[in-house]
């Protein structure tokens, strides 16, 4: 908080946070988790950013009716969360479930983020599958733990088949941060793509 380039509203939102995060640390229920979240300030302070920035128009100015339409919209999808959650008790059981059954919250036009797992059963025209480097695609730790070379490459051709029309297949040749260079995945190879 005593960064020189932390400004008053900065210091504010992380305030907020903090404030957040202590009073969910007593809460269970994924239900209650989601209504103090939708309750707090620092939620509030998101949307009306998101909101406000949704509804900015060319010149700078605000849309006002636009807005009201951004908030309306983050609203209905902090109930569709809020409906999901009502199955799981659990936060770590109704989190588990958002990210490898997404398509549940998928609906209308735009880009779906996807686990291969949590794609199973869909069909999308353009499919992007990335980080196909050794060792992260199939997973050598999944592997030392006593995964299956066989289940990684299911769900390779999993991935792979979840195309209608275009398939993008990429992977990092070199992690700058890391200082790490990677081989194409063995898939890629069986597969003759490279």
């Amino acid at each position: 908080l005593k960064h020189p380039k932390l400004s008053v509203d900065g210091g504010e939102f992380l305030y907020e946070f903090y404030k957040l995060a202590k009073e969910l640390s007593r809460v269970r229920l994924s239900v209650s988790v989601i209504e103090h979240i939708k309750k707090s300030k620092f939620f509030k302070m998101i949307i009306n950013t998101l909101a406000t920035n949704r509804a900015k128009q060319k010149d700078g100015s605000i849309n006002e009716f636009q807005k009201e339409e951004a908030l309306k919209k983050i609203e209905k999808k902090i109930e569709t969360l809020k409906q999901l959650s009502l199955r799981h008790k659990d936060l770590k059981n109704f989190l588990n479930s958002i990210v490898l059954v997404g398509n549940e919250t998928s609906s209308g036009k735009g880009v779906n983020l996807l686990s291969v797992h949590a794609s199973k059963g869909l069909e999308f025209s353009e499919v992007y599958i990335i980080d196909l480097a050794e060792g992260r695609f199939p997973n050598s730790k999944l592997i030392s733990r006593g995964g299956s070379i066989e289940e990684e490459r299911r769900l390779f051709y999993v991935a792979v088949t979840r195309a209608k029309d275009k398939l993008y297949l990429s992977y990092a040749k070199y992690d700058k941060i890391r200082k790490i260079e990677y081989k194409p995945s063995r898939f890629l190879i069986e597969a003759k793509l490279i």
